[in-house]
């Protein structure tokens, strides 16, 4: 029974699952934290195969936006894998890039690598967390997409940026007009998030097609579903999907 470890280190969760037998066993994320050691970090995932009552596993595959992490989180998963574990770097693994690979972040690569293998025609990618990203795969190649602030970013450059308007926790609420600063900051940020991710998935499928499928995916994805009015599919274990996508394509060009 192989065993595959995915993780995804992204700039504020890291996200791992176990996948074995068609399925994703278990899921767990962490906070990211600079100021932990590599030692921290092994007992951590150790900590975590152990729940499941494992040692090691089979193989292990890695994607980081967080390059400063990605050496330590090599070292640690080697520690528990049977095989060396691989670091997912664009292009490859099944899709090709027409755009600067140094410049494609890995999990914007690994969210399009899922979207095509899911749907094997040209797909617009959504992942709504830390920031916004609207990707397009179009005849299995990665052409490009949009970067955005996320909805934290947007309240934090508010109270950053002003004398006198507050800090608040980023909602989306279902009502557009506020009756005080601190709701009328909120219907902004969330609504206008709305609005921002709204548009670039219209402009996107103008470019490519009206009739490709949306795929949404991130910390936010669940909360923007129900005000996006388009049919889209919520996908929440892309990434993970994307990695497994990824350590397939190498297993299968192997030399065994």
């Amino acid at each position: 029974m192989a065993r595959l470890l995915a993780i995804d280190i992204g700039n504020t969760h890291i996200k791992i699952g176990l996948y074995s037998q068609g399925q994703w066993l278990e899921e767990w994320r962490l906070a990211t934290d600079m100021r932990r050691t590599p030692d921290e970090y092994r007992l951590f995932v150790r900590g975590l195969l152990a729940e499941s009552h494992i040692d090691v596993v089979d193989r292990a595959i890695v994607a980081s936006v967080v390059p400063l992490l990605t050496p330590f989180f090599l070292r640690v998963v080697e520690s528990v894998s049977v095989s060396k574990p691989e670091e997912v770097v664009p292009p490859g693994y099944g899709l090709a890039v027409d755009y600067p690979p140094q410049h494609l972040g890995p999990d914007r690569f690994v969210n399009a690598l899922a979207a095509w293998e899911l749907t094997r025609r040209s797909v617009v990618v959504v992942d709504v967390g830390t920031t916004a990203t609207v990707d397009a795969v179009v005849d299995g190649v990665f052409v490009g997409g949009a970067i955005a602030p996320g909805p934290h970013f947007l309240v934090q450059a508010l109270a950053e940026g002003t004398a006198r308007l507050p800090h608040v926790m980023p909602v989306i609420e279902p009502w557009t007009i506020g009756k005080n600063t601190e709701q009328a900051i909120r219907a902004g940020v969330g609504q206008g998030f709305v609005g921002m991710v709204q548009g670039l998935i219209e402009n996107t499928r103008r470019d490519i097609g009206m009739d490709a499928p949306v795929m949404l995916t991130g910390g936010w994805s669940q909360r923007l579903l129900p005000y996006l009015g388009m049919d889209v599919r919520l996908e929440p274990r892309l990434t993970l999907e994307g990695l497994r996508c990824a350590d397939a394509w190498l297993y299968a060009h192997e030399v065994h």
